[in-house]
This record gives structure tokens, C-alpha cells and sequence, in this order.
């Protein structure tokens, strides 16, 4: 979305599910430390997206800098293939989800950081539209985020587990509940019941994308959001008696 508004779309933020770094960093076994990671390889999905910001940000986080620190980013795949490669050492490190990370851990492999507790601010997912549909279509998307907002209520419903877990089963074609569990702990703690895009957390994306791309430099973040809708269902009071029909606990 950066690299699209710093070329000129007109594209807006109205939510953002996840405000935080939720990785896991994992390490090979023989690996114990941070200071361990340097000269050593890590795999991302890309060069630029979320799995390599995620990295960057941990890197930051542990005192290490991928350029002094002679780490070189391999690009391998998405988290099924990065696992693999882990396992099968083309790799040293990579971040991973909690779903992928801990069957890692029972297998040996190092837990170097649960960025999750660091509380580093980052977007990595969200409801986007172009500018002028919201502005032309603003009840249409105020029926969107109605449903987002319910289904997020719906989810972190305790109440509602069996039916989260037989979605995340379903939907990501598991073989394994074990896993679907793991998948169900990171929406847990993972996404926002009232998803207010957060300033930081995009700043920290501009940041290090505009390392790859400078014009990203001159995107002014605050233009991209525009949380009118969420804070007007906010302030009426519609979030708040969806956790009342759909209480977390």
C-alpha cells in the first residue's frame, strides 16, 4: 500500500486488525544466543515485505543490524517453506508465526525472541479501499466494518472456540488440531477488537521500506488513514455491545 500511495493511488486505511510485531524469531539448535546470529543466514519471503520488516524490526530489537552483523537474507518462501528450510538447515533463523514456531521449540530449535511481548508497533494487516469509493460508497463500507468488527467479537469469544478452531482447521486444510490450537492462540493475542490503524506501527514500515524505495519518504502517513467510520460505530456505542453479545470471558 505504501509503494502504491507514494505512486500516486488514493488508497485508505479504515481498520487494522494487528498492531503489533507478532513473530516468533527461531534459530537452528546449535544457535543459543543473539551475538550467535552474526555471519549466519536468514530466510524471507521477500525482500521487502512482511517477513523481512518483521526481521529487521527483531533484529533491532536484539541489538543486531543485518549489514555490521554480516547477516544475509536468503529468499526462500512463504512460512511452510522457511520451516522446511529451517529444519533442513538452508537457513540458520527466520520469524514465524506461533502456529509455525512452536512445534519448532518441542523439536529443539532455539526461541531467540517472542516479539509478540516486545510490543513493537507494526500494521500487517488491514482494510484498505480507494479513497473515492469510500467517499461515494461510505455506507457500503460502514456494512464492511460492521461485519469485521462482529466477526472479530465472534472470534475472541471464549464461547466460540469449537467453531474458530473447525474454520482454522477448514480454511488453512489441517491435518493436525494441535496446529489449528496454535493458529486459534495467535488471534487471541493477536488481533484488535477496536482495530484503530496505529501511527507507529506504519511509521516503523515506512522506515525501513523507504530504504528500498526513498520515495516512500515522502508519503505523509497521517493521509492514509481515515478512521471515521470505526470511530463513529465506536463512539455510538456498537463495539461495546458486541462484547457485551459476545463476552470474552
Amino acid at each position: 500500500m505504501l509503494t502504491a500511495v507514494a505512486g500516486g493511488a488514493d488508497l485508505k486505511i479504515i481498520g487494522s486488525l494487528t498492531n503489533r510485531l507478532g513473530y516468533d524469531m527461531v534459530a537452528a539448535p546449535n544457535i543459543k544466543t543473539p551475538k550467535d546470529l552474526r555471519g549466519k543466514r536468514f530466510g524471507v519471503q521477500t525482500l521487502a515485505g512482511t517477513v523481512w520488516l518483521g526481521a529487521m524490526l527483531g533484529l533491532e530489537h536484539l541489538g543486531l543490524e543485518a549489514k555490521r552483523d554480516n547477516i544475509t537474507f536468503l529468499v526462500i518462501g512463504d512460512q511452510t517453506v522457511a520451516t522446511q528450510a529451517l529444519e533442513g538447515g538452508q537457513i540458520d533463523v527466520t520469524v514465524l508465526d506461533g502456529v509455525f514456531s512452536r512445534r519448532l521449540k518441542q523439536k529443539g530449535f532455539t526461541i531467540l525472541a517472542e516479539l509478540q511481548k516486545a510490543n513493537i508497533p507494526f500494521s500487517s494487516q488491514g482494510l484498505v479501499a480507494l479513497g473515492a469509493f469510500l467517499q461515494e460508497q461510505r455506507q457500503t463500507m460502514e456494512g464492511v466494518m460492521k461485519g469485521l468488527l462482529e466477526s472479530i467479537a465472534f472470534c475472541l469469544a471464549p464461547k466460540n472456540k469449537s467453531a474458530v478452531l473447525a474454520t482454522i482447521t477448514k480454511r488453512l486444510k489441517l491435518a493436525d488440531a494441535s496446529v489449528a490450537e496454535d493458529g486459534y492462540q495467535d488471534v487471541i493475542n493477536g488481533v484488535e477488537r477496536k482495530p484503530y490503524p496505529v501511527i507507529e506501527g506504519l511509521r516503523n514500515i515506512q522506515r525501513l521500506m523507504k530504504i528500498r524505495n526513498p520515495a516512500l519518504d515522502k508519503v505523509k502517513i497521517e493521509d492514509m488513514i481515515d478512521d471515521r467510520i470505526l470511530r463513529r460505530l465506536d463512539e455510538s456505542g456498537f463495539i461495546d455491545q458486541l462484547a457485551k453479545t459476545y463476552p470474552a470471558k
